[in-house]
């Protein structure tokens, strides 16, 4: 598989950006972060009180940003350059979007853990559907399936709270897309949906029809104060508590 490089520009930066050639995923990614802009939020109020509150915190100390589906690094790069005094926690479940996420984070001051985030640490197991390189999925392992199964490590969002590389940062923001797997992360403690200002999240309802994928994820919002607003796939929590 060859990889290529383009050269992207963003906030006065230039720099390289690796991706296979022929990966569907991989070109619309790229073409969803750096050209659609999906993560940007300034023309809402509540992204200028986030940018405000980061400014403010970051005077301090690190922001951490968790990165749940980084994929192979374009919104990990996206949110390094944007909140430039950031630790990024990057979580990327296939290998070889591992490398290339490590790849093209190699200047950014992120961490990459090669698993998926789920409501609790332990093993999880690895699926390819078959949606190019950006529909990897996870799924509970059943201890009754005889069936030989590649398992991955999982992390919770506490374990990552408590990481030694987000030592002394600030939570700010919680990015999760992870092909239906919100449907276990939510399922367990949701507390730490408290401490994050913003929380950004795709949904899958649509992939998966009647399943049940985002059931959990209502409940779990509906403890807390967000607003919430819709922008193309994601939805974007601003978390009243903290912001207003």
């Amino acid at each position: 598989m060859k990889i290529r490089s383009i050269k992207i520009n963003m906030n006065g930066f230039e720099f390289p950006f690796s991706f296979r050639g022929d990966s569907v995923g991989d070109k619309g990614v790229i073409h969803q972060i750096f050209v659609n802009d999906d993560y940007g939020i300034s023309q809402w109020e509540q992204g200028k009180r986030l940018f405000e509150y980061y400014e403010r915190q970051s005077k301090i100390k690190p922001a951490l940003i968790v990165d749940a589906g980084a994929n192979i690094g374009a919104s990990a790069v996206y949110f390094a350059k944007n909140y430039p005094n950031s630790q990024i926690f990057a979580i990327e479940p296939d290998f070889a979007n591992w490398n290339l996420l490590s790849i093209n984070t190699s200047g950014c001051n992120c961490y990459n853990f090669n698993g998926a985030v789920a409501d609790k640490d332990g093993e999880l197991r690895f699926l390819d559907p078959g949606r190019s390189d950006w529909g990897f999925m996870t799924a509970p392992i059943d201890v009754d399936d005889s069936r030989s199964v590649t398992k991955i490590n999982s992390i919770s969002p506490l374990k990552i709270m408590n990481h030694p590389v987000a030592k002394n940062t600030f939570p700010l923001i919680f990015k999760i897309d992870i092909e239906g797997g919100e449907d276990a992360l939510f399922r367990g403690d949701v507390s730490w949906l408290r401490a994050f200002p913003l929380v950004i999240i795709e949904l899958h309802d649509w992939m998966l029809p009647f399943s049940g994928s985002s059931r959990n994820f209502i409940k779990a919002i509906s403890q807390y104060d967000f607003d919430i607003i819709h922008k193309g796939e994601n939805i974007f929590l601003f978390n009243g508590e903290i912001l207003n």
